[in-house]
């Protein structure tokens, strides 16, 4: 089984891939954060998760969703990160939560793909991006492979202090700034409630036409990106950025 958690379709398109490839079924975790479940599941063999870096580590939402599903003793579990550049310390805490867990840790890597968090970085053009996504292709193919001969991934090595550090800052900025008080939108808005059926955690509602954003906030960006007016920004640091609008979008819209 392949779990993934997605804002702007980078982690989905990689976890659909996969499971193309190794014969699996691609789940959206958003169903069951949405609906406020913890799983329990009951097939045995290999799960694969794919989440995307936020804060130099797996995302939190993934992390908070492993914690509290049920899985049976001694899957064996692989994870897939899809970032910009670089995972951070995600090796390390998805191994620490797969020996909490009693998974068999069968590794973590990398997928490089577009830049999705405008807030503080800018998107490449869509021509770029499409490029990127292109170039991802091979390197999923290769740990898809990985997968379906159940071997592990490359041991990934993390520099001195980078586990303690990352711990910290994601502490820090979890509680201080990945909140939703600088989201607003403009009056290009046209009101079609796309923000709340693309938010995965179900944080955006509607106060007569115009869409309200609650507390559970993990700044996946999706919001912000996927509106088809640009019309959601965040404070002034999103204004007059290109945005990026998934790994399926056409250059040439």
């Amino acid at each position: 089984m392949v779990l993934y958690f997605t804002g702007t379709g980078n982690s989905r398109f990689v976890a659909e891939r996969i499971a193309s490839s190794t014969g699996d079924t691609a789940v959206n975790i958003s169903k069951y954060i949405k609906e406020h479940t913890h799983p329990m599941f009951t097939d045995t063999g290999v799960y694969v998760f794919v989440a995307p870096c936020y804060v130099s580590t797996t995302a939190m939402a993934m992390f908070d969703f492993i914690n509290d599903a049920t899985f049976p003793e001694g899957i064996r579990a692989y994870f897939v990160i899809t970032s910009a550049a670089y995972m951070g310390a995600a090796p390390a805490t998805n191994a620490y939560l797969s020996k909490k867990k009693g998974f068999e840790y069968m590794g973590t890597e990398n997928i490089i793909m577009p830049q999705n968090y405008i807030t503080h970085f800018k998107t490449k053009t869509k021509e770029e991006n499409q490029k990127i996504v292109s170039d991802s292709l091979p390197a999923i193919d290769r740990l898809s492979s990985l997968i379906r001969s159940g071997k592990s991934f490359k041991p990934a090595k993390l520099f001195f202090g980078e586990l303690a550090l990352t711990n910290a800052a994601c502490a820090i900025y979890y509680k201080l700034f990945m909140n939703t008080r600088k989201f607003h939108v403009t009056d290009r808005c046209i009101s079609c409630r796309k923000c709340v059926r693309d938010c995965p955690l179900g944080n955006i509602s509607f106060d007569g036409s115009r869409p309200v954003w609650g507390k559970n906030c993990t700044h996946c960006m999706a919001c912000i990106n996927l509106c088809p007016r640009s019309a959601i920004e965040y404070g002034r640091s999103t204004q007059g950025k290109e945005r990026y609008r998934g790994p399926m979008a056409d250059p040439h819209e």
